[in-house]
């Protein structure tokens, strides 16, 4: 049975132990972010949030990559090897630390990047939402190709719904298309990243790169060290009181 002294500093052990893990390690309240490049999976179609594949009209049925490989070393793609046409479309990402360069095409490291098809397909880069929340979301659409130039139309939609058009012409930082936005989406909801064949209607020359990040605008409240303080010294406190009340019933003795 414990004594009083002893229940004391057991508890006011286990108040310092507390509040210095608030102070010490305190939770985070980061917020989630989705990065289209950083999550790239070369193996994974769906990959958690995100998803590749490719559209026939724009908004309409949405048809997942079955096929995964490399269209040159240390470029991951995903492509449906039974409709494309010298290899497109497709997704593709440079997952090496350096460029990488095939035909006309230049590629950063860590770069993601997709091309239409040669019948007008959309190639789509999909994001799920994995929860009801708010988000904002930064994209930058840019031209790949440096003997073309790009030319491409380029979107993003919600659940199918455009909310926004642009068209990419041109090669590097200078082409540029940028696009920003705030949303608020339920668990299931969609984000569309599209791209065409665009005004000139052929899909030569039409790499174009996305960068896409999706990031929560709702953060966890965190609670106060201070406040985990109080709430342990209080508990010391109210133990500390029982134990100065004494027991009105005595303990009687055994029959014989």
């Amino acid at each position: 049975m414990f004594k009083k002294a002893s229940l004391l500093s057991v508890l006011a052990i286990a108040s310092t132990t507390t509040i210095s893990a608030a102070f010490l390690n305190p939770v985070s309240a980061s917020a989630v972010t989705f990065n289209a490049a950083n999550d790239f999976s070369a193996t994974n179609n769906p990959n958690g949030t995100w998803s590749y594949g490719y559209e026939t009209t724009l908004g309409g049925a949405f048809n997942l990559y079955p096929n995964s490989g490399q269209r040159v070393p240390g470029l991951d793609i995903w492509i449906n090897n039974a409709i494309a046409i010298s290899g497109d479309p497709v997704v593709f990402h440079n997952g090496t630390s350096s460029p990488i360069t095939f035909g006309s095409v230049t590629v950063q490291p860590g770069q993601l990047g997709f091309h239409p098809g040669p019948n007008g397909q959309y190639s789509i880069v999909r994001w799920t939402a994995p929860s009801t929340d708010s988000y904002s979301l930064a994209t930058v659409f840019s031209g790949l190709d440096f003997v073309g130039p790009t030319s491409t139309d380029v979107h993003v939609l919600k659940n199918g719904t455009s909310l926004f058009n642009g068209e990419v012409t041109g090669f590097g930082s200078s082409s540029d298309v940028n696009f920003s936005d705030t949303f608020t989406v339920a668990i299931g909801d969609t984000i569309d990243f599209a791209v065409g064949y665009g005004t000139n209607g052929n899909y030569y020359y039409d790499s174009t790169g996305l960068d896409a990040v999706i990031t929560s605008t709702n953060t966890p409240d965190v609670p106060e060290p201070s406040t985990i303080a109080g709430a342990v010294l209080g508990l010391v406190a109210f133990v500390g009181a029982l134990g100065t009340c004494r027991p009105s019933f005595k303990a009687g003795r055994r029959s014989k």
